[in-house]
């Protein structure tokens, strides 16, 4: 056998592993986020979904007073059944964050809103993105 041969056999076999490597591994979903934007495009408020470890930030943009709410829904036949509400009253450039598992097949629901306060039943405003695995 030729040395030039099996250098060859061993490429081949590398790049068929890796290719089914690559097949063969779960696919990470992208960071997805919404945000919030007053009349004037200025940001208000984000909530970004992170993919890795399934962890969620509330950010607060805008020194106006107003704290900021992020909240996670299931959507199941059409409702929205809450999971996790979280208020960021830390001030404008602050987030706080928190963890949801975020199952594949399910369809759930980020909601950020600008309110008055963290028992504030009616939000100023709000913004709304899908969140899938």
């Amino acid at each position: 056998m030729n040395k030039t041969w099996i250098a060859r056999a061993g490429l081949a076999l590398g790049a068929g592993l890796a290719l089914a490597a690559s097949i063969a591994a779960p696919a990470q979903a992208a960071d997805l986020e919404v945000q919030l934007t007053d009349a004037g495009g200025n940001l208000i408020a984000e909530m970004i979904h992170h993919d890795q470890g399934d962890v969620f930030s509330v950010h607060d943009w805008h020194p106006d007073g107003h704290g900021v709410r992020g909240s996670l829904y299931l959507v199941e036949d059409g409702e929205w059944i809450l999971l996790e509400s979280l208020y960021n009253g830390l001030g404008a450039g602050e987030f706080t964050t928190f963890e949801w598992n975020v199952l594949t097949g399910e369809e759930y629901v980020m909601e950020v809103c600008s309110v008055d306060g963290a028992n504030d039943p009616e939000p100023n405003d709000c913004s709304f993105q899908e969140v899938t695995e």
